[in-house]
């Protein structure tokens, strides 16, 4: 036997064991109390679902919930999906499940930005997150500040185009998308800091 056979064979039995191991532990956890699961397409090995919802991922969930109806459970790789397809569904799962849904798993890299676990983004669900949204709601993006932040958008939006007109006068090409982009920033800027970036 050479080694490429011999690994062969090794990488073979040790991928037949771990199939079987896995086989076996999942039917002891079902025998224990384990959460009933809406149902679910049948799954491969290792990959689960991830072979079903390719290469169109909207048309193949579409697809899979005209077979298993609007609430239907995926695994993609190691983790668990619950997919809900219905508006109306979803509506009644996230007013009786709010809280479940109001809170995020910590991101790894959080302490070492500057305001940590402080920023609106970043905030674990609570009596802070809440203030924090009730601010910018009431005051960030109140429609009575949009409406005092009318005329910088305005200014910025004629520079804007200015700028585009000036460049077609000159017969120069023109990338809309880093200039929107600009657009985008200085207006934000302007609002929030009252510069230009």
């Amino acid at each position: 036997m050479t080694d490429n056979q011999y690994y062969l064979v090794c990488f073979l039995l040790l991928f037949v064991t771990t199939l079987l191991f896995q086989f076996i532990f999942k039917t002891l956890l079902k025998l224990k109390t384990h959460p009933k699961l809406p149902p679910s397409p049948p799954t491969l090995p290792v990959i689960g679902h991830l072979h079903l919802i390719w290469p169109s991922f909207h048309k193949s969930l579409q697809k899979l919930s005209t077979q298993y109806g609007s609430i239907f459970n995926l695994r993609l790789g190691f983790a668990q999906c619950i997919v809900v397809s219905s508006a109306s569904v979803s509506t009644e799962i996230f007013k009786t499940h709010d809280l479940s849904f109001a809170d995020h798993q910590e991101i790894a890299f959080m302490e070492k930005t500057p305001y940590g676990n402080s920023g609106f983004f970043s905030a674990p669900y609570g009596d802070y997150w809440r203030f924090i949204k009730k601010l910018c709601m009431t005051e960030l993006l109140s429609t009575g500040q949009l409406e005092r932040s009318r005329a910088v958008r305005g200014k910025e939006l004629a520079r804007f185009l200015q700028n585009v007109f000036e460049s077609a006068k000159r017969k120069e090409v023109v990338d809309l998308s880093v200039e929107l982009m600009k657009l985008t920033n200085n207006m934000l800027c302007k609002m929030a800091a009252s510069t230009s970036c």
